[in-house]
């Protein structure tokens, strides 16, 4: 089986886990374990539904008990997931690919932007609520990283929720861990807020994954951020550093669509199985 995607509307990680789900993995396990990974950084809710255009969108809210997550805690909390899971060892190299590839990229980032990442936000169709972003003092708390080697994840702790989504939509559907792009990824424009001012979209950790792992991706067609820094480490997981055309309609075996929490006027994000 070989696995292309189509992201004309860019691509977070919830949205290849929904275009999953519309390809026939079971909701119900894709979505528990999204919720089991969600659960253990706070409350969380996931849950799935069908868009008016007939796609599969997640809706994902979670209320996070810390402010942050190391990178070393992020594996082991995924290695956790993955025994409770069953994830077989070639999802599961897959999934540790994805979390490798975004703390490289938010340690990279970090060096080049010299951003506060504690408040490292982004748009990503995840809903907040810190409820510990303020001490007793009622000041804001500001962690100085450069001191640490480990390297921190802030909002994009998201990741092990999404890459749960990812393996378990993928080892449901025995699809393959590499594929291909059928366009270059759109990563919308405008430009994403950080508690040191405005930096322009894509984010810079998108961006990073985009220069070193050579991911195809053009600005347009809208001013939003349509490519996440979850959506280039599942790219980047995926080796997806070539646009191929779609082959013949008659051969393949399936296809599925999503879309991210907002309706917008792009194309949904496509994947598509051919035998």
């Amino acid at each position: 089986m070989k696995l292309y995607i189509q992201p004309k509307g860019g691509i977070a990680g919830d949205m290849f886990s929904a275009a999953l789900i519309d390809a026939g993995a079971d909701a119900r396990m894709v979505t528990g374990a999204m919720q089991a990974a969600a659960e253990m950084l706070g409350r969380a809710v996931v849950s799935h539904r069908k868009t008016a255009d007939g796609c599969s969108r997640l809706h994902i809210e979670v209320e996070h008990h810390h402010g942050h997550l190391s990178s070393i805690k992020a594996r082991h909390l995924l290695e956790q997931l993955f025994e409770d899971f069953s994830i077989l060892d070639e999802y599961r190299a897959f999934g540790m690919r994805m979390l490798e590839y975004l703390i490289a990229a938010e340690k990279e980032a970090h060096a080049t932007y010299e951003f506060d990442m504690e408040h490292h936000h982004h748009p990503d169709g995840h809903h907040h609520k810190h409820e510990d972003d303020m001490s007793a003092s009622g000041h804001h708390h500001h962690h100085h990283h450069e001191a640490e080697p480990e390297a921190w994840l802030h909002e994009a702790q998201d990741i092990l929720i999404d890459v749960m989504g990812a393996v378990t939509g993928l080892q449901e559907l025995s699809a393959p861990t590499e594929a291909v792009l059928t366009c270059p990824v759109c990563w919308g424009g405008g430009s994403v807020s950080f508690s040191h001012g405005t930096l322009k979209v894509p984010a810079p950790a998108t961006e990073v994954m985009i220069r070193n792992n050579n991911i195809p991706a053009e600005a347009g067609p809208i001013e939003t951020e349509l490519f996440t820094p979850t959506g280039a480490a599942l790219l980047s997981a995926l080796s997806a550093n070539k646009v191929v055309a779609l082959p013949d309609e008659k051969d393949m075996a399936v296809r599925g669509c999503s879309r991210g929490t907002k309706d917008l006027p792009i194309p949904p994000l496509s994947v598509f199985f051919y035998r």
